[in-house]
This record gives structure tokens, sequence and C-alpha cells, in this order.
């Protein structure tokens, strides 16, 4: 009997010990979904008017014809296993693999958003033949600017600020423009005889607030519920309830009291569109500010859109309202009241069983309701017309982040085709479309000799983007330079070893030995292979190859007239880039050292040096460019203002190299390289601070600009001779506004392949 008491004892402890173990994995289940929710918040997309946004790209890659016959690894016959590497800025695709053709059709479809800032961008198309022992090979490319691909001028809207459609809500003239390119053949195998490939593409561009109201007018169709073609106070408020929106009853109202109808008579599509777009249109201080108690629409935000009906928003208890099937809140009054909820506060959910709920304990931004405005200075204020985490048109949850494939591309693809439909080629495992095209184990060795290989590393791997085009390249440099730079500067504790007086001795030696080699004549023989290994293009050269006599005139050469133009020639408060260069930006000093300047003794004094020390003080937040020149860079630098030149400080120093990897390790590569310091008295900008920074492999700093001279934009200063160099500029604080694109990159850790003369930036 004892035993039986004991046994039924042990029983109800382990009972007890299950049901606190399951309390605590329910707690622990809460928890998760609660932290779910806070990071979903954070992805919502409210789908208004962006002012960025110039639209969206679509291109369906049909096939090639008429591909070079490369022959096979035994030289027996050819093989061509084609595949297509698409490229467009940060975006990069690549489609299937067609086995052993010379006309491949690929049936495949892509799709991306275009900023206003890109639109005169290139889109690049490069063919490769599969290989599978060896690495790939390039079959030839073939690029086009955005503005031909999608066949001229985009879609315009009416005098009412709309597009016109279809009885269905399509987009009239939204049809694809077909294209036949012909393909440049790569001369891997010789030059190409007969006729070029030819590369079948179909493409076409929707503007983005077309996208917005197709999108606006296909969803309205769903709710027509007597196929009228008008729609009901009560079909545009059930619409705008399932997208979240926090529009309130008397603006919904005003939809109608606007175009002189009361709100029981009904509006036709373009009227509700034309509302809608006007509400999406105005400036957040321009909005609306709600209480809760005021909501007309979506009071659930974005879990309504999640769902397809109506739940209760966590930290919410409703008041009012009915009950309809399986439980769920149906919104009987649009005006429906809700109250918040203290942390803590129990709430019974089953008056039958006894059991409660309690709501999650902290700060209500430690538990945000889905209809969290991301607005973060008046929060649950602002009225939105959409508010969605999920697509309303397919159901797809938990969009994607990236910015490639926003929620933006998906509602536009949705509402304009049938997303089942789209065989979407694979997007973001490419960060270059060299990289696309690389063997696994290619990308394997890469990454064990030279880093990381993505935007924005600390590795040898230099990354930057052709502002002209938005291509994005690999910095072209030879493998053992590559390797070595790494291993100086990462390869041996925080600075790999530089700092040492042997090694800098080595590369002060170096520098000088390389400087006098290639003014000898017989350095000439090394222009050639360094044109090929580079791809320069020479046609922009003012004199002829044959003519420079040593390599270093060939490095400092100059360009003809025009080869460069200067922005905005005739305005002084444009500011201009001082060298073809791979250039960070940074509105303050401290931002700069934050993001790209590493150096531990790096400061805006030790840069002057003693020579303007006095004046380093007015440099304290001041702005600052860096522009970095490549060897296969045109070498002379030009004026990024207009000015007065002023005293010329020469300061003695060390030649490391100015490599991003260098810049970002613990050396102080701008303080301590040898460098020439001189202001510019702008009477736009003020005195404008150039340091010229030489380099590894520099052999001088050679001014042409002298002191009292009057220098316009783009008119030349100096040149280096051979090897990577540098120029520091600093503005004054608050006297210069970079543009956009560039701080967006520099921000990123990614330099701009800038063109000098081309515009950087503005008076503030």
């Amino acid at each position: 009997m004892k035993k039986k008491k004991k046994s039924s004892s042990t029983r109800r402890r382990r009972r007890r010990t299950t049901r606190d173990e399951e309390r605590d994995e329910d707690d622990k289940r809460r928890a998760a979904v609660a932290a779910l929710g806070r990071r979903g918040t954070k992805r919502d997309y409210r789908f208004e008017s962006g002012e960025d946004m110039f639209g969206l790209v679509q291109i369906e890659i049909k096939g090639a014809e008429g591909l070079p016959r490369f022959k096979n690894m035994l030289k027996t016959g050819w093989d061509m296993d084609p595949f297509l590497v698409i490229s467009f800025g940060k975006k990069v695709f690549r489609t299937r693999v067609i086995r052993h053709s010379l006309n491949p059709i690929w049936d495949e479809k892509l799709f991306f958003p275009v900023r206003r800032l890109e639109a005169n961008w290139t889109v690049a198309f490069n063919l490769f033949d599969w290989d599978k022992m060896s690495s790939n090979d390039h079959v030839g490319d073939v690029s086009l600017p955005l503005v031909e691909l999608i066949g001229g001028a985009p879609l315009a809207p009416g005098e009412n600020g709309l597009f016109e459609a279809t009885s269905e809500g399509r987009l009239k003239g939204d049809d694809f423009v077909e294209h036949v390119l012909k393909v440049k053949v790569s001369d891997k195998e010789g030059p190409h005889e007969g006729e070029e490939p030819r590369l079948k593409i179909r493409a076409k561009f929707t503007p983005y607030d077309a996208l917005r109201q197709q999108f606006l007018r296909i969803y309205l169709r769903q709710y027509d519920i007597d196929e009228s073609g008008s729609y009901s106070h009560l079909e545009i408020f059930s619409m705008l309830d399932s997208l979240g929106s926090t529009l309130s009853k008397e603006t919904i109202t005003s939809f109608f009291t606007r175009l002189g109808k009361t709100d029981d008579q009904e509006l036709s599509a373009d009227e509700v569109v034309m509302c809608l777009e006007e509400e999406l249109r105005k400036d957040v201080s321009e909005k609306k500010l709600i209480e809760p108690s005021e909501l007309g629409g979506g009071t659930t935000g974005a879990s309504t859109a999640d769902s397809g009906h109506l739940t209760p928003a966590i930290g919410f208890v409703p008041v009012g309202g009915g009950e309809g099937l399986n439980g769920e809140m149906t919104p009987t009054d649009p005006s429906n009241a809700q109250r918040t909820l203290d942390p803590g506060t129990q709430v019974v959910t089953d008056p039958e069983r006894g059991t409660t709920v309690k709501q999650p304990e902290g700060t209500p931004m430690d538990h945000p309701s889905p209809t969290a405005s991301l607005d973060q200075e008046k929060p649950h204020t602002v009225e939105r017309v959409i508010n969605i985490k999920a697509c309303p048109l397919c159901h797809k949850p938990r969009m994607h982040s990236k910015a490639e494939l926003d929620i933006i591309t998906h509602l536009g693809i949705c509402s304009s085709t049938d997303p089942r439909s789209i065989n979407r080629i694979v997007v973001g495992e490419f960060v270059t479309a060299s990289q696309a095209q690389r063997k696994w184990f290619t990308k394997v060795i890469s990454k064990a000799t030279k880093g990381a290989y993505q935007l924005g590393a600390n590795s040898a791997n230099i990354i930057v983007q052709d502002r002209q085009t938005g291509m994005l390249q690999e910095e072209k440099m030879a493998v053992y330079v590559r390797l070595g730079i790494r291993l100086m500067y990462k390869g041996m504790g925080a600075s790999g070893g530089m700092e040492g007086a042997r090694i800098r001795k080595m590369l002060e030696s170096m520098s000088i030995k390389q400087g006098v080699k290639y003014d000898s004549p017989s350095s000439a023989r090394e222009i050639p292979p360094f044109i090929a290994f580079h791809n320069l293009n020479m046609e922009e050269a003012l004199d002829p190859i044959s003519s420079y006599k040593t390599f270093n005139q060939f490095f400092y050469r100059k360009l003809k007239p025009g080869a460069r133009p200067v922005s905005d020639p005739d305005d002084p408060h444009t500011v201009v880039s001082p060298a073809d260069c791979r250039a960070m930006f940074f509105p303050t000093v401290d931002e700069a050292t934050r993001i790209w300047i590493k150096g531990r003794d790096f400061s805006v004094s030790k840069l002057l040096g003693d020579g303007f020390k006095d004046k380093a003080h007015l440099y304290d937040g001041a702005s600052l460019a860096i522009f970095r020149l490549a060897p296969q860079d045109y070498h002379r630098y030009h004026s990024p203002v207009d000015g007065v030149c002023g005293p010329h400080h020469k300061i003695s120093g060390q030649y490391y190299t100015v490599n991003p990897m260098a810049v970002r390790s613990s050396i102080d590569i701008y303080g301590d390289n040898v460098r020439l310091v001189a202001p510019i008295s702008s009477p736009v900008f003020g005195d404008v601070m150039n340091i010229w920074v030489g380099a590894m492999m520099v052999g001088s700093i050679c001014m042409t600009m002298l002191e009292g001279d009057t220098i316009k934009r783009g008119e030349e200063c100096g040149y280096f001779a051979f090897g990577g160099s540098t120029i520091v500029v600093l503005f004054p604080p608050k006297t210069v506004v970079f543009d956009d694109d560039l701080i967006l990159n520099s921000q990123n850790a990614v330099e701009t392949l800038v063109r000098m003369g081309s515009r950087i930036g503005r008076r503030a």
C-alpha cells in the first residue's frame, strides 16, 4: 500500500513537473511569437507615393541564335552550353544552362525596380559557355542603356493624374517591346567569322505611380459586389479595411463630398483611385492626426491584410461590435472603438473554463501593434491608406526585405501579370556579373586567399560601382599584388606588421626605384601589355602611343579637349570631381572615421601638417571627400572648385599603399604618407583644403598650378607619376552637400567610380 502511495505521489509530482515544463514552453513560444511580431512590424511597407522610385522594369529572355562553335576540351569538336548573366547596378541575375546548343531558348523572366537616379544606367548582358571541369568561357556581351531598352518614353498620366486603364483595371499601352541585340563575341579563339550572334529579349517599363494605380484598380474590383463598376461607401470601406488602412470615417466620407456626392451614392473606379492618390501623395505634415477610437478603416492594421479578415490587434480589446463565424470579430460599426490594455492586465478569454491571457509586460515600443506607424515621431496617429505585411493579391506572407525584391516590385508584378506564371531568374546570390559565372571551387579559393567577396567588405576583393553605367566592377590588379596587400595589411596582426622601420624603408626604396625604372626609355615596352590588361580606351589620349618614350610619360598622359566635360560650367555653386577615381564622400570627418578611415592616429590637424596647424580648428565637422586613383586611371588631377590657389606645403612621409584594405587598417595612411597640401580659396565655399597623397610606387607629386594662380573648376592642378595615389578634399563645415547616390554608396563602404569634371555636390 505504501508502495502504491509512493507511486501515485511520484506520478502527481511528475504531472506537476510536466505542467510546469509545458507552461515554460508556452511562455517561450509566446515570447518567440512576440519577437517575430516585433521584427515583422519593422518590415511593414506602406505602398505610398515614392518620390525616389521611378518604376519597374520587366525583361523576358527569349533566347539566342548563331552562337560560335567553341572547341571542346579535347579539340575534337565543338561544345556550347550557354547561360546568360544580366546585371543592372547592384542587381545581378543568371539564367539556367542550356546544354549543347548554338540556338538556346531560355523563356525566362526577370524584373527589378528602378530609382530615379538609376534611370540613365545601362543593362548588361554577358553570355558564357558552361564547362564541367574548367572555368566557364566568356562568349560575348552586349549592353544597352535603359532608355533604349524600354523603347522610348514611358506611359504618361492624364490631366487628372490618372493613367488610362481598361475595364479590368489593366494599364493601356503597357506592352513589351521586342529587341534583337547583336552580341560582340569574345576573341578567345581568334576573330569571329560570319554573322554576329543575336540575343532575343522583350522588355517593358512601368512607372511606379502607374503600378500603384493598377494595383488599386484591380484590388478594388474584388469588392465590386454587384459588378456595376461603381463603389458604395461600404465597398470602399471594406476594401480599405482589408488593406489595414487607418483612414478615419470622416476621411472616407470626404471622398464623396469633395465630388459633390452624398455617402449613400456611389463613386466610379477613377474617382476612388483619384481620392486615394490624393491621400497617398500628402506629406506627413498634411496627414490627419487621429486617435485609435476615430479609426474608420483597418482598425486591425497589418493583421487584417495578413489574414484576409478582421482579427483583434495585439494589445487591444474590442468594445462593441459583433462576433462572426468561428468567433471572429466583424465590423458592425466603422467607428468601432478599441481601448489599450496596460502591460500585465489579465483578460478573461473563456468565462466557462476560466482561462485568461496576460498582456505582455514592457513598454508599448516593446510590443508594438501591427498598425504601428513607421513614422517614429508620431506613432499610431497619422492616417495611412495601406499598411500590409502579406500580399493581398497572392497572399504571399513575409515579403522579402531586400531592396531588389521589395514589396513595391511584388505588388507591381502581382497586379500586372499572374505571379505563378513567372519563372523568375535567381537573384540575390551574386554580387557582380563576374562572380555569377564563376565555379564553386573558384569562389572557395578566392575566399580563402582574398577574403570576403561582397560589397563594402574589408578584403582584397575591391568592388566599385561605375556611376555612369551603374555597373559593379571588380578592380583589376595582378594576383600577386592583391595577395601581397592582403598579407601585408591583414596577415600579421592589426596592421599586418607594416609599421616597422625596415618595412617603411623598403617601401620608400621600392617607390624610388620604380620611379627611376619607369623614367627609363626601356620601360616603354611595358605600355602595350598595361593597356591590354586594363582594357584602356586610348582614343581619349591626346597623343598616339608611339609618342611616349617612357612608361611614365604614358602614365600621366593628357586627354583630348572635351574628353572630360565639366558639369554646370557656368555655375560656381557646383563641385566637380578632381580626377578619374574611386571616390568616397562623407558629410563630416566623424562619419568618415566611423565608416572608412580606421587609422588610430588620424586627425585633421595631422593630415594638414604643421604648415596649416593654425587653421585645423576651422575644419572641425568639415565635409570630406576621398578620391583614390588606381594605376589604370587617368593620373592628372584638377580643381574641384573655382578660386585662387594658396601656398603649397610638402610633407615628407611614408609610402604605404592607399588601397582600401590599408586605409581601413590601424595605420594612419593619409597622415603618415608623403603628401602636398594647398588651399583653393573659393568665393562660394571658402578655403577648400586639397591634400594630394603619394603612395607605394608613386614616383612624385608634380604641381602645374602655382601659388596665386586663379583656377576654374576642371582646370589642371598637377599629376602623379606611376602608382596608386589619393586626393583628400576638406570643405569648411556646412558649405557643401554631396549628391545622394554618392553618400548612399559611401555609407555602405562602397567606392563610386567617377570621372573628372562630373558633378559630385553643390553649395549647401
